[in-house]
């Protein structure tokens, strides 16, 4: 769900903030725009998402985490002075660890793991979905291409996790059986691992933004840092939770989810029908690979080789036409009775619709 914020706040921004007023200035994006507000997020508190949804959340948040490093790394090379790379190291220390098995990514690998994920599924990322992809890199391209203390302001988020974090765990705890203690772990640390980074980050803002324009720089980084979050969460809550406000034509939830019906896709396993009316999703389509001499279906990150009887199947799927109607043109085409070829057909979509590259 798309958020519509006020813009931000302007009334003091030809003026020096003292950093007691610029401090408040960055606690007031949070308070408006951190995604603890996010409707997604209220219903994982809340207890009001199928195990299936809770599974996504696992599964896409572990590109966030296995990705912040990388961010940290990018953040760390560009410091000239070492005493602030020997503070900033420590980050990239707490989410990689000291050896194999330690640190906050081992961590989240075991929340995902313990929620039902196969370890080497979801560091594949094959299942992460695009947008989800989308906005972590944009953050790590952000904090490469920014000033330091842009960089640098974009972590202020820590300051306002620890709320979260604890609403987070009593929510889940309380609300999903398949949700253990030992599951959540990986938030143990963050409790006091947020605070310590968002106090040096929080300093070396207040001691650096300057001027007017580098204090409004530095709201506007923890900004786009509250979106990156935000939009994360959009991902989610449009591909698993809220289908009916997604154009009929949009991209399907990536793969490798439990088969579980709930209140949000009741109906979405059933197989497909005769009268139904298969298309395309947005981002597949058939393609003729003249290199090849093959047609192919093509699919965000994935290409599916298709036999003769699929092609000529594939060619009249328009969103227009059922499969009673695909079928019997086929019939016409081959001179074969169209209710046989209709059950055929009906295997075929199923398997591609289980795929997540065919709609009805």
């Amino acid at each position: 769900m798309n958020a519509v914020f006020p813009t931000p706040d302007t009334a003091d921004s030809q003026r020096l903030l003292s950093p007691a007023e610029l401090e408040a200035a960055l606690r007031d994006i949070g308070a408006r725009r951190y995604h603890n507000l996010h409707p997604f997020h209220r219903l994982l508190h809340d207890g009001k998402l199928s195990k299936d949804q809770v599974r996504a959340w696992a599964l896409n948040r572990y590109y966030y985490q296995a990705m912040i490093p990388v961010k940290d790394a990018a953040v760390l090379a560009r410091m000239t002075d070492a005493s602030l790379r020997r503070i900033w190291r420590q980050r990239i220390v707490d989410h990689d660890g000291d050896h194999e098995g330690d640190g906050g990514i081992e961590r989240w690998l075991k929340l995902a793991e313990g929620v039902g994920f196969d370890r080497d599924y979801v560091l594949s990322t094959r299942g992460i979905l695009s947008a989800t992809k989308f906005s972590v890199e944009a953050y790590v391209h952000f904090v490469t291409e920014k000033t330091l203390l842009e960089a640098i302001a974009s972590s202020l988020t820590e300051m306002f996790s620890p709320t979260i974090i604890s609403e987070r765990v009593a929510g889940m705890l309380k609300n999903y059986d398949f949700i253990t203690k030992e599951t959540l772990a990986y938030f143990d640390k963050r409790l006091t691992q947020a605070p310590r980074d968002a106090d040096f980050a929080l300093d070396y803002v207040k001691q650096h933004a300057t001027t007017p324009e580098l204090q409004r720089k530095a709201m506007a980084a923890l900004t786009f840092k509250c979106n990156v979050l935000w939009t994360q969460l959009d991902a989610l809550y449009f591909a698993y939770v809220s289908p009916g406000m997604v154009p009929p034509d949009a991209w399907q939830p990536g793969e490798g989810l439990v088969n579980e019906a709930s209140p949000a896709r009741v109906g979405g396993n059933r197989k497909m029908a005769a009268g139904d009316r298969p298309r395309l999703p947005r981002g597949v389509r058939l393609r003729n690979d003249e290199t090849r001499g093959k047609w192919v279906l093509l699919a965000p990150e994935r290409t599916f080789d298709l036999d003769d009887n699929a092609v000529a199947v594939l060619k009249l799927v328009d969103g227009a036409r059922s499969v009673a109607d695909i079928a019997d043109e086929l019939g016409k085409t081959y001179a074969a009775e169209p209710r046989a070829i209709e059950a055929d057909i009906l295997v075929m979509l199923d398997g591609l619709a289980e795929k997540r590259v065919l709609e009805r």
